[in-house]
């Protein structure tokens, strides 16, 4: 059974993107869908010193309709250094090492020309360090129409997937728009519910950090497990 999931292309995701995307044949990143400012579409927290700490992309001001796809980052590049700086002062371990750290700078340093390029070829970098193969698409690119359901349902059927994975945050507007009795394709829910692990000089865990967090505290291997397995897998709706 073919299986796909779909997701904004959000700025160095938290660990439970990266679980939903284990679970999939295909991942479409909704690129095609408004652009909602103050949101994790530009942003994302690491822990500083025991603290969270907010990194942001700034971006140009644009309509209010603008698709994440349109939306463009700032001409001022010295955010890219400056994250970088963070991440480096903030996990030391994963800075150390040379296969991690110069892939990254690499990748954060190159000069986009908007935030889904940002954001799609740091998370394929991601998915190559957590061993996560699924196969990477652009809504963007697909050409699909619909709102809600129907443009899910396009989307699947665009990627010829039988099997849609979706966060739970989506359950409502599923369930209200009868998604999968009118599209015939098997919905499965996937929720990922993080469990501790040691973050330095934090007194309690902090959780819903970017992935960089479980990486940086411990360890690619260790990352690339804690993300494929999760507390709670799929379940049928």
């Amino acid at each position: 059974m073919p299986s796909c999931a779909i997701m904004q292309p959000t700025y160095l995701p938290w660990s439970g993107y990266f679980h939903l995307a284990s679970k999939v044949d295909t991942f479409v990143f909704l690129d095609d869908v408004q652009f909602e400012r103050s949101s994790w579409q530009s942003r994302n927290y690491i822990l500083t010193n025991g603290k969270k700490q907010l990194l942001s992309v700034p971006v140009k001001q644009a309509p209010l309709q603008t698709n994440i796809c349109d939306i463009r980052l700032t001409p001022d590049k010295t955010w890219q250094k400056k994250h970088l700086r963070s991440i480096q002062l903030s996990y030391p371990a994963l800075w150390r090492e040379a296969q991690l750290r110069e892939p990254l700078i690499a990748v954060l340093e190159k000069p986009y020309q908007t935030l889904a390029d940002l954001n799609v070829a740091l998370i394929s970098l991601l998915f190559r360090w957590l061993n996560i193969g699924c196969k990477t698409l652009r809504a963007s690119d697909l050409g699909c129409g619909g709102m809600r359901s129907t443009h899910v349902t396009e989307i699947c059927q665009a990627v010829q997937a039988d099997t849609y994975y979706s966060p739970m945050g989506s359950r409502a507007y599923l369930e209200e728009d009868r998604f999968e009795y009118l599209s015939g394709i098997k919905l499965l829910y996937n929720q990922f519910i993080p469990s501790p692990y040691p973050q330095g000089k934090s007194l309690e865990f902090v959780s819903h950090l970017s992935v960089m967090d479980v990486i940086g505290h411990c360890g690619l291997e260790p990352a690339s497990a804690y993300v494929k397995e999760g507390i709670h897998d799929a379940v049928k709706n």
